[in-house]
């Protein structure tokens, strides 16, 4: 009689001691952005369950140099952003991205979209039901009604659904192009017709064309253009510095770009000029709309993420985090992993307009920088191999 295995024998013992921090933080943190009534204090549980991940770290079967290199590094940053501003959020992203170091990213990504899917579907169900609110704004301009559904702002629930799409399309819908575009397309038109988010729209269509052109054009002269790509991510978090940082409501071009952005430029030229930017980060309350319906009156919120992560953890960080970042890039290029390349690229665009570029409940790629990838890049060529073959 051959004995029935369970799902957790397919887990190594380090995966396990992983998941067993990464399941409880996503749940409470993905909770964190819903209407659902939860108590501060689980927070605290996140943070206290990441125990696990470090304690995974010891179970490794081996060690590069890259990866203590890398772990030192952030691990020394998180305490001194720790240090200067009392927030553990660079520490909490460190100790997760070590933990998930040589674990295949299919495995991370498939419990995200399960439990991030549901949640943010569970959160839409209530609020149609009235039994969570459904948080309803009012563009001045267009007099456009935005849900939220049940999350704390439209553009939250968006990115939910960006985040959504964008890693459902690298695990899955990139074998089908067709199916892609179609899901792509409408689910930004929903997007724009009910949350009026037409930033997150616009980068899910972007992803959608990203994800077709790399599944028909990645060999020959377009390979040039793509290794190129693999620099997108510096160049999008300079460019959105560079025009903050340039802005002039008086200059024709600028003005055009503040008002296509909804204000992100003079948003964050003003959080530039108010607070300057620290090596560590500095304490900055950002007021925005929330969680709650009422106006406010002294909005100070920055969108961009590259502008947010800078002004709240400081330079040194923000820099860190984008040469690992166009690190992981490079090494797409060079193994022909180009879906993982069309991953950061569509995170770069996004992250210029959305804030959530180090939120692994949102973003979950900012902890995989470490993971394993060859697994998920290996089933790939096989699969289109034998698509090609059929």
């Amino acid at each position: 009689m051959v004995n029935a295995q369970t799902r957790l024998d397919f887990l190594r013992t380090d995966e396990l001691l992983f998941f067993m921090s990464f399941v409880p933080y996503l749940i409470i943190e993905m909770f964190g952005t819903t209407m659902f009534p939860m108590p501060y204090f689980l927070h605290s549980v996140a943070k206290a369950v990441l125990i696990f991940a470090v304690i995974s770290i010891f179970f490794k079967k081996t060690w590069s140099v890259y990866f203590f290199l890398v772990s030192a590094i952030f691990s020394l940053t998180g305490i001194l952003v720790w240090n200067a501003t009392s927030d553990t959020g660079v520490l909490a992203l460190t100790i997760l991205m070590m933990g998930a170091y040589k674990i295949d990213v299919r495995k991370i990504i498939t419990v995200y979209l399960i439990i991030a899917g549901f949640i943010t579907a569970l959160a839409f169900a209530f609020s149609l039901l009235d039994l969570i609110p459904n948080l309803q704004y009012i563009r001045p301009d267009t007099g456009a009604v935005r849900n939220s559904f049940g999350i704390i702002y439209p553009t939250d629930f968006a990115a939910h659904i960006f985040y959504l799409y964008l890693f459902s399309a690298y695990l899955f819908l990139w074998k089908r192009p067709w199916l892609l575009s179609v899901i792509g397309v409408l689910t930004a038109l929903f997007l724009i017709r009910f949350s009026d988010a037409r930033l997150d729209a616009l980068t899910i269509l972007i992803t959608a064309v990203i994800f077709v052109v790399i599944r028909y054009l990645q060999k020959g002269r377009f390979h040039k253009i793509l290794s190129l790509s693999a620099l997108t991510t510096v160049f999008l978090a300079y460019l959105s510095y560079y025009l903050t940082a340039h802005f002039n409501a008086r200059q024709g071009l600028y003005a055009r770009i503040n008002g296509l952005t909804s204000g992100r430029l003079s948003l964050g030229k003003s959080a530039l000029d108010l607070y300057g930017i620290k090596p560590f980060g500095q304490v900055i309350e950002f007021i925005g709309n929330g969680g709650s319906t009422e106006t406010v009156s002294n909005y100070n919120f920055v969108d961009s993420s590259y502008l947010k992560v800078m002004l709240l953890y400081g330079s040194v960080f923000i820099i860190l985090f984008v040469a690992l970042t166009t690190v992981r890039s490079i090494q797409s290029v060079t193994s022909n992993d180009y879906y993982t390349l069309a991953v950061l690229i569509a995170v770069a665009i996004n992250s210029m307009v959305a804030h959530h570029l180090i939120e692994p409940y949102y973003n979950v790629f900012s902890i995989l920088l470490l993971a394993d990838f060859v697994q998920d890049r290996d089933r790939r060529i096989k699969s289109v191999y034998l698509t090609d073959v059929t």
